[in-house]
């Protein structure tokens, strides 16, 4: 009597870990395009966030625009854009001023924004917002012209809206029209 074969054998092994080695390809395949795709969703969310930030930046500033007939409180310039905001709120009453100038200027594919109170010596601060932009253009708006670009002289009207388009990263385009308050 034979006995029954207890085991398997070598093509059934071989055949076996043919099997097992394809499943772990396929799912080492499978893992690495999500790894992937979440560095790229997160690298997409990262340049969302900061582009979201300097556009409140910039709206924050806008909105406490401090202008008068005489001056507008924003100046359109080929390179940059300058406006006299309120300065920050000062609840420990330390000497500073109540106004503050600011601009925002594009340089080697960086938007920078500087700002100094009127004070006498006052610092400059400095800082980056976004890296990696290819352009940004201004334009202002009031009723009686409609849009103005940089270079074109300002009538005596208020101002009503100021227009930022930034293209920057993988955002081409980007549109952005900030109402400005009475007055400015």
């Amino acid at each position: 009597m034979t006995k029954p074969q207890a085991g398997f054998t070598l093509l059934e092994l071989v055949i076996a870990i043919a099997i097992f080695a394809l499943l772990g390809l396929g799912c080492w395949r499978l893992f690495d395009s999500v790894v992937r795709a979440e560095r790229s969703s997160t690298a997409h969310q990262q340049a969302l966030r900061s582009l979201q930030r300097t556009v409140a930046l910039i709206e924050r500033d806008v909105l406490q625009v401090q202008g008068s007939a005489k001056d507008p409180g924003i100046t359109l310039y080929p390179d940059r854009l300058n406006v006299r905001r309120a300065n920050w709120r000062n609840p420990l009453g330390l000497p500073r001023s109540e106004l503050q100038d600011v601009s925002y200027q594009l340089k080697n594919g960086e938007l920078w924004r500087y700002s100094r109170g009127l004070e006498e010596g006052a610092p400059l601060q400095q800082q980056k917002l976004l890296a990696d932009v290819r352009e940004v253009r201004w334009r202002i708006f009031d009723r009686k012209t409609g849009w103005r670009n940089a270079g074109t002289p300002a009538p005596k009207a208020a101002q009503h809206a100021l227009e930022l388009q930034l293209s920057v990263g993988r955002f081409e385009g980007v549109r952005r029209v900030l109402l400005l308050p009475e007055g400015a």
